[in-house]
């Protein structure tokens, strides 16, 4: 189903167009797939940034995923119990077609931006795009159309998927959205759900804007919670 490299896909788009809006959103055609075709963990960010979307086709391919962040992103995973004993080097080589673990995407696998009347802008913070994941907004439909695509049916080998973004509303858009694709969307805890078999873990998002990122690691306050319960899920599901 799945395979590293650019995707082909058309489910939102009926023409040669590259780019489309809706309302205050933005779609740039760059669908992507990094590493497994047939992953046990798939990690989905929101969408890709500007940072990614600009590099796609600009640069080799494997450096565009999650392109700055990725020292943050295993930062992350140690402090869940993910790769404790992994190195940047090796994390880096996950993002090729070699890799046979791990897979990384997004939940839209296109670069979806919405637009920033401060920065006049279209921006890919999380807060601007994350109204897209609810149902009714003028983006919706392209969250709905990816989660149907690529999300409804995961390949046979994938038992976690992990989400970066833990805010509860990024929580109870996605797992209304995993329900509505999947039939199934059965609480484990207040950050993740199991669908199928499969279990769904929401994590802090690696940004280097996110203020919580640090007390997530830490364990500290209410982010620190949220780890404490992504620990127990990630074990609790094997």
């Amino acid at each position: 189903m799945f395979s590293h490299g650019a995707v082909s896909c058309t489910r939102c788009w009926n023409d040669d167009n590259s780019v489309q809006e809706a309302g205050s959103f933005r779609l740039v055609r760059d669908p992507g797939h990094w590493g497994s075709g047939n992953p046990r963990v798939l990690v989905l960010g929101m969408s890709k940034g500007n940072t990614q979307s600009n590099a796609f086709g600009r640069e080799p391919f494997e450096a565009v995923a999650f392109k700055g962040i990725r020292d943050r992103i295993l930062l992350l995973f140690k402090s869940v119990g993910l790769l404790p004993a992994e190195g940047l080097p090796a994390f880096e080589r996950r993002f090729t077609a070699h890799e046979e673990e791990f897979a990384f995407a997004s939940v839209v696998r296109c670069s979806l931006t919405a637009w920033n009347p401060k920065r006049r802008a279209f921006t890919a913070e999380s807060p601007r795009v994350l109204p897209a994941f609810r149902a009714g907004s003028d983006g919706h439909k392209f969250v709905a159309n990816c989660v149907q695509q690529h999300i409804a049916q995961l390949p046979s080998r994938t038992r976690l998927v992990v989400l970066l973004g833990n805010t509860d509303g990024y929580i109870k858009a996605m797992s209304a959205a995993v329900a509505a694709a999947r039939g199934e969307a059965e609480p484990i805890n207040s950050v993740a759900y199991r669908s199928h078999g499969v279990g769904f873990v929401h994590l802090t998002h690696p940004s280097r804007g996110n203020g919580h990122f640090d007390t997530f690691l830490r364990g500290e306050g209410k982010p620190g919670l949220k780890r404490d319960h992504a620990i127990k899920a990630i074990r609790q599901l094997g």
